[in-house]
């Protein structure tokens, strides 16, 4: 056989025995196979660790048959690469969950690590120890051994005084300058210390100090599943653990459990378990010069999850117990020492899983905990059982103290409460809640009580193991009343958890027993009260009460008429509502009991005086804002705004109204919404389609008609001698009127379709045609026979007759001519017809609106 046959033969049974080791050393037990397979991972992940046809074992490496399988062969191939780049890799590697993680945790629901390899996220990289020969810190006991290599640092004082480093040479002696040699080499620092003392007694008047200064160097070989194997120059005061942290850590495909070092011909086991679970020193042996470190594949594994202080993987070694005693498997009482015992004492259940040889996951509660049942690929499930209270009852909502508390010593409802550290400020005194579960019926039920009637000691209830008792704040009512005032609860919309009571009382979506439990104690109070709201009320509480709760009566409110509806009798022989009415001069409201489905209104007395004001503006001596009474009238306001100016035009006032305004603003919105209407018809229509232009001068007349502000004007008498002889004319004040008394004026206004609106000067021989003119006459868009006079006093006349026909036309002074848009470019609007009044509409409102706004 020639020479590079040979060396091919060789390297391919080379490289297939690195393939069959890798696959023993996937750390899966064998069932994980066909239970892989119905698994959704990827076919690439499931090639990687599934065996193909005719194999027997898994494997890691796939074979190159795609572009997909050779994407992950190159994934698996030996990293060759510099050890910082490779130790950079490894270190996000260790952040992404290995397969055996992946599957156990997959199959315990829950994600699980493998124990201790976090030890080692550290790396190489902190100890620093490749380039590092110095000694610890501290001083160095005398037992050390020193080696060729060693130096020394002697300082003599006395009569000679000097200090100098000596290394021990190849020879293993230290060369003392006036000593003899001193060997060193093999013997301890101390013996060293001894001989040179001994040899510096010759020198008169002299003596030494020994330390130690550097130390040698060992070479240590660390390979197996380790992320940086090769040589790695440590020192002789470093450990094994020091070692296979300069090595990057170990792999998870690596045993913790296993690790070999091998020294001088002999092979000894280091198990960091020892370390990690009972501090063991074995891990502390010092290395030597030559020592190889071996980490071998994982071994079998076990995982425990649930309710336990370290859930996790383990490794487990055969023959490992707690008590060192040699069994394959492990028992309970192992396992859970493995994972630092349960996490609350008491009863829990303990579930086997284990996979059969087809995969099948299999479910057991352990029973017997002394067997000796746990083997590898087995879950150790600890699952908590419902906590049981004893002796406790539970105080929860708007409280300073919620939580539990002990029933000994809380026997009645009252001795709960009665603390004055208990309560809230903001506490809701009218109901609370005691939730108690029966036995007899399997059911929640609840029961109402008086959180004052309590505290007054009117009323006590016994307390029983487990209950619930549930206050309120009056923020609490407050919100609930905000959303609904026929529902005393929000009833399983997404935002109810979110609520202030929900949060302070732990409501959840579905617990529509206490909701309406709360809904049936409800006390619809209304009328002349601060807070009119519903508001739930246990049995035994007055009137009185209530009030004081919603804020009291207003000053408006009639206490000699308060009227309430029961929705049963009082007389337990009438089962009709009935209702009643007090007086409080006569029965006092503490003695009016009140029950839950009541309804209560507290009637108002007629006001003598309202929140309510008018503006007046313009020519009055005291402009401004004014309050009202029910009977005030045009007169009035003049005569409180200190009578007008000299300069006063009251046959010109503006007069706008609230309610006009509304009537209007709600008339151009709706004008609106037609016209966009008929501009979406007319649109879609095959003949007669408006133009572009046509369009767009709609589409700005709709937008005007949504933006513009309303003016409500009506035409009153604002002259106040004419007031006096005719008060039939004095218009009474509502809320919100706007008075605005324009100067005298010597102008006559020409404003809308005109080349140059503007206010030109009054003579007694212009005609309308006169001022049209000097306004630059009519626009392209007017509309010439719709244009009409508005007088001072907002009364109107059309021009048509009289400008085209020449007859005359008082235009006094302070009068408007207005000249509207020609309607004929919105023919195409169904509601065409309208379309003239409101743009005649428009052009007043443009042209007043400054007057009367605020």
């Amino acid at each position: 056989m020639s020479r590079p046959l040979t060396l091919a033969v060789a390297l391919s049974l080379l490289l297939s025995s690195a393939l069959a080791t890798q696959a023993q050393d996937t750390g899966l037990p064998e069932p994980f196979s066909p239970w892989l397979e119905n698994k959704p991972y990827p076919e690439e992940y499931k090639r990687a660790y599934l065996p193909e046809e005719g194999e027997e074992t898994g494997r890691i490496l796939p074979n190159p048959r795609d572009s997909a399988d050779k994407q992950t062969l190159q994934e698996y191939e030996p990293d060759l690469r510099p050890n910082d780049k490779r130790q950079s890799d490894s270190s996000q590697a260790e952040l992404a969950p290995s397969p055996l993680e992946n599957l156990y945790s997959h199959r315990a629901g829950q994600p699980l690590r493998q124990f201790g390899y976090d030890l080692f996220n550290t790396g190489s990289e902190s100890l620093k120890t490749e380039e590092s020969n110095a000694p610890p810190l501290g001083a160095v006991q005398d037992d050390f051994v020193l080696g060729t290599g060693d130096e020394l640092q002697i300082t003599f004082s006395g009569q000679r005084t000097d200090q100098q480093t000596y290394k021990i040479n190849t020879e293993g002696m230290i060369l003392v300058r006036d000593l003899a040699p001193v060997p060193a080499a093999g013997r301890t620092i101390g013996e060293v210390r001894e001989s040179i003392a001994r040899a510096v007694s010759s020198l008169p008047n002299t003596q030494a100090y020994v330390s130690l200064s550097s130390v040698r160097q060992v070479g240590i070989l660390v390979v197996g599943h380790i992320n940086n194997p090769g040589r790695k120059n440590l020192t002789v005061f470093h450990t094994v653990l020091d070692a296979l942290s300069a090595g990057g850590g170990i792999q998870k495909t690596g045993s913790l459990r296993k690790i070999k070092l091998v020294r001088q011909g002999r092979s000894n086991t280091v198990d960091l378990y020892d370390l990690l679970l009972h501090g063991g020193i074995m891990t502390d042996m010092r290395l030597q010069d030559g020592d190889r470190i071996i980490v071998p594949p994982v071994g079998p594994t076990v995982a425990i999850a649930g309710d336990v202080n370290r859930p996790a993987i383990y490794e487990i070694r055969p023959g490992y117990t707690a008590n060192g005693k040699s069994r394959e498997n492990l028992s309970l009482e192992d396992m859970l020492n493995l994972a630092g015992g349960i996490l609350v004492p008491g009863q829990n259940r303990f579930m086997r899983l284990d996979l059969d040889r087809e995969g099948r996951e299999n479910v057991t509660e352990i029973e017997n905990a002394e067997a000796r049942q746990f083997g590898h690929g087995a879950i150790l499930q600890v699952l908590k059982s419902e906590e049981r209270r004893s002796g406790m009852v539970e105080l929860a909502g708007h409280v300073r103290k919620p939580g539990l508390h002990d029933l000994t010593h809380n026997r009645t409802l009252s001795a709960l409460l009665d603390s004055p550290d208990v309560l809230g400020r903001d506490i809701y005194p009218l109901i609370g809640v005691i939730e108690r579960w029966d036995q007899e019926q399997l059911a929640t039920q609840h029961f109402e009580f008086s959180v004052r009637s309590v505290l007054n000691k009117r009323d006590d209830f016994d307390l029983k193991e487990d209950d619930k008792i549930i206050l309120f704040s009056k923020t609490d009512i407050y919100k609930i009343n905000q959303d609904s005032k026929s529902d005393l609860l929000r009833s399983g919309n997404t935002d109810y958890p979110h609520t202030p009571l929900a949060q302070s009382i732990g409501f959840s979506p579905d617990d529509t027993a206490l909701r309406s439990f709360l809904k049936e104690h409800g006390v619809n109070v209304q009328g002349a009260v601060r807070t009119p709201a519903i508001y739930p009320v246990a049995e035994g509480v007055t009137l009185d009460q209530l009030l004081a709760v919603s804020g009291g009566l207003t000053m408006d409110a009639d206490s000699g008429d308060i009227e309430i509806t029961s929705a049963l009798s009082v007389h337990e022989t009438d089962q009709h509502p009935q209702r009643r009415n007090y007086d409080l001069d006569e029965t006092p409201a503490e003695n009016i009991p009140v029950r839950p489905g009541d309804s209560i209104r507290i009637k108002e007395l007629s006001r003598k005086t309202e929140e309510r004001t008018v503006l007046i503006r313009g020519e009055v001596r005291n402009p401004g804002p004014y309050d009202i009474l029910p009977n005030d009238r045009i007169s009035d306001l003049i005569e409180r705004a200190g009578g007008l100016t000299d300069q006063a035009y009251p046959e010109g006032a503006v007069f706008s109204r609230d309610s006009q305004r509304r009537a209007e603003k709600s008339r151009f919105r709706s004008a609106a919404q037609d016209m966009k209407r008929s501009l979406a018809a007319a649109v879609q229509q095959d003949k007669d389609a408006p133009d572009a232009g046509q369009i767009q001068m709609a589409r700005e007349l709709a937008e005007e008609l949504e933006t513009i502000e309303p003016l409500g004007r009506i035409t009153v008498e604002t002259d106040p001698d004419i007031l006096a002889v005719k008060p039939d004319l004095d218009m009474l004040l509502e809320a919100g009127d706007r008075l605005y008394i324009p100067k005298r004026p010597l102008t006559v206004r020409v404003d809308g379709e005109v080349l140059s609106p503007a206010s030109l000067q009054f003579r007694k021989d212009k005609d309308p045609k006169d001022y049209i003119r000097e306004a630059g006459g009519f626009t392209y868009h007017a509309d010439k026979g719709r244009a009409f006079v508005i007088y001072p006093d907002g009364s109107a006349q059309p021009l048509k007759a009289s400008l085209w026909n020449h007859d005359a036309v008082m235009i006094p002074p302070g009068s408007t001519i207005v000249v509207p848009r020609d309607p004929k470019p919105f023919d195409f609007i169904e509601s065409a017809r309208d379309v003239s009044q409101i743009l005649s509409n428009l052009a007043i409102t443009s042209i007043f609106i400054d007057d009367i706004r605020d």
